[in-house]
Order: C-alpha cells, then structure tokens, then sequence
C-alpha cells in the first residue's frame, strides 16, 4: 500500500503541473508576474516528483512502481472531461485498457 501512495503523490503532482499549465495557457493576456508564478510552482511541483521517484526507486522494485504510475491517465481523462473537452469512446476503451492491463500486470508482482 505504502507504494502506491508514494506513486499517487507523483501523480498527484504531475497532474498539479498540468493543472496549472492548463491555468496559463487558458489566460493568454495574463500579467508577466503571474506567469512567472505559475511556472515556477510548474518547476516546484516537477522537482519535487523527481525526488519522490527516487525514493520510491530506492525502496521498491521498478516493475512495481512504474506500473502503477498508470493510474495518471484515467485521472487525466476525468479531469478532460471536467474541462468541457471532448473524449470519445474510444478514448475511454483505452483508459480501461491499460488499466486493467496495469492492475493484471501488479497482481502478478510480488512485492
């Protein structure tokens, strides 16, 4: 359970800088300052990721953490959604797919 934590706080973080990016991109007349802000907590929250990956790589085996890093992107398709963006089917028959590939594959890792 403990890596799955670690890994979703780097998700958790990913999916913040996105969020943010999504923030600027979405105000092109923003001020220079807010700029500035909002792609240094871009830098933060990245930085801050590459360090918990480390951890996670130093105290669990890869093929158990980098799989569950996967869970970014039925997160990521939620939040689109949230976003008013389209997403087709077969979008989401992909999400599931990997998912479920993900979820067979970390059944079979012993920990």
């Amino acid at each position: 359970m403990i890596p799955f934590l670690v890994v979703l706080a780097t998700v958790a973080l990913q999916i913040g800088a996105a969020l943010v990016l999504k923030g600027l991109a979405d105000r092109p007349q923003a001020p220079m300052l807010l700029l500035a802000g909002g792609m240094a907590l871009v830098v933060a929250f990245n930085g801050l990721r590459f360090v918990m990956w480390g951890v996670a790589h130093r105290r669990y085996p890869l093929s158990l953490t980098y799989p569950m890093s996967a869970v970014f992107f039925p997160l990521m398709l939620l939040i689109s959604h949230q976003f008013g963006e389209p997403v087709a089917a077969r979008q989401v028959a992909g999400t599931v797919l990997i998912t479920c590939g993900v979820l067979w594959m970390l059944a079979r890792v012993k920990a």
